[in-house]
């Protein structure tokens, strides 16, 4: 028999050259006894050479833990592919290991043993497992949603913060189309955009859009979207953060309105005032017709806070806003524009009388006592009236014919209204019978 052969009981016939050759460790066991290693294995073991190994037995090479598997019988092992479990070296070193059994033909119990050493690998998997999980942990715990979506449009991963947005349980968006998370309104517009993209027409990667977002219970709210594009081998992915920005939208719906509007009554202030008398002026000269400017002061009003306070003050101040407001139609406005002082712009009037009968509703209402707490509040209020074009052909004279006209109904008794072009304050005259 050849040198570089091993002979085994029976009718084997090993190559020892053969088995020399592999990198990893191989045995032949009998009876559970080492009676071939190659140069390979010893140097996995540990072994000063393969015949330290002869005659010893394989289960001292594994760990305590993981000696029920051969304990179990080389029988059921050669059934497996692939084991893992853990060997130690002669000098105790621990070691993941990865081994193949399979039976060796022969009249005696004779099993190849082929043990990998999968210790980097493992160490590879658990570091890959780690960062998974933190990267996991991260996209848990950001506020923002982040989602990935194929070419095909349909959701291929959803972080939790998706899911609470949108008020989906986990999972249940994977596999859906991406236009379930957009309102009706927007959906295909959503959808031509990505098409267009992926036939190199459109241009939505890199930038923040904002749109509206459709919550499971169908409910909308304003949605801020940022797109990129994930290359995967030939395949393209595309990656969506989203935000709920209903919060910021109140923001600025809130800075905005305090812009615009009187912070104690809601009214507009001077600065939408004004701008809604230009649009009416503006409205005036294309179509014809006339406009009314009121400016409202209100009477006995300061004795109302020097007495009762500036708590009551307010309350009446509020009040005043709500009865000046049913006094008029929705295309007009009333504003304060001071402390006690509002201005009423009544759009579109055919003739002077239209905007005398404002004022007569606006005494009458004022009239009535405004109660706070148990105290029955007295005011009235002095009206100067001017008319455009016939008081002004400006935003400024009108407003300052108006401002003249109030003033005269102060200095005539109260309580009553003016218009620029009368003299004197006057309530009882006819203005309904007045031509244009």
């Amino acid at each position: 028999m050849p040198s570089s052969a091993v002979a085994l009981p029976g009718t084997v016939v090993l190559d020892h050259e053969l088995l020399e050759l592999v990198s990893s460790l191989v045995c032949i066991l009998r009876n559970g006894d080492v009676t071939f290693l190659n140069q390979a294995g010893a140097k996995v073991l540990g072994l000063n050479s393969p015949d330290d190994a002869i005659g010893t037995a394989f289960v001292d090479y594994v760990e305590a833990d993981y000696r029920f598997l051969v304990e179990a019988g080389w029988d059921l092992l050669a059934e497996e592919d692939f084991l893992p479990l853990k060997l130690h070296r002669t000098d105790e070193f621990l070691f993941e290991a990865e081994i193949r059994v399979r039976r060796v033909p022969s009249p005696n119990e004779m099993f190849l043993v082929e043990a990998r050493d999968i210790s980097k690998f493992v160490k590879s998997a658990e570091a890959l497992r780690e960062r998974e999980e933190r990267l996991q942990g991260i996209l848990a715990s950001v506020a923002e949603g982040i989602i990935t979506v194929n070419e095909q449009g349909q959701i291929e991963s959803a972080n939790p913060a998706v899911d609470r947005m949108f008020g989906y349980g986990p999972g249940k968006l994977i596999r859906q189309n991406l236009g379930v998370l957009m309102g009706d309104a927007l959906r295909d517009h959503h959808a031509d955009m990505f098409k267009a993209y992926l036939g190199g027409g459109g241009k939505f990667m890199g930038r923040s859009v904002e749109s509206l977002g459709r919550r499971a219970d169908g409910s909308l709210f304003p949605l801020e979207i940022s797109v990129s594009e994930l290359r995967h081998g030939k395949n393209r992915l595309f990656t969506g953060i989203l935000r709920d920005i209903s919060e910021r939208k109140e923001n600025e719906e809130r800075i905005k309105r305090l812009a615009h509007h009187d912070s104690l009554t809601g009214l507009p202030n001077r600065n939408l005032l004004n701008d809604r008398i230009s649009h009416a002026l503006a409205r005036v000269r294309r179509h014809g017709g006339r406009m009314a400017v009121l400016y409202v002061d209100l009477d006995k009003f300061k004795p109302i806070n020097d007495t009762l306070g500036h708590e009551a003050g307010d309350a009446v101040l509020r009040e005043v806003a709500q009865r000046l407001s049913t006094c008029i139609r929705s295309s007009d406005t009333v504003s304060r524009v001071g402390g006690d002082e509002f201005v009423v712009v009544v759009e579109e009037i055919a003739r002077p009388g239209e905007a005398a009968m404002v004022a007569r509703k606006i005494i009458a209402s004022l009239t009535r006592p405004v109660l706070y707490l148990e105290h029955a509040c007295q005011i009235g209020a002095s009206i100067g009236i001017a008319i455009f074009p016939d008081d002004g052909i400006s935003m400024e004279e009108v407003c300052k014919a108006a401002d003249v006209a109030m003033y005269r109904v102060k200095h005539s008794g109260r309580n009553a209204f003016c218009f620029y072009s009368d003299s004197t304050p006057q309530d009882e005259i006819d203005y309904d019978g007045l031509t244009p």
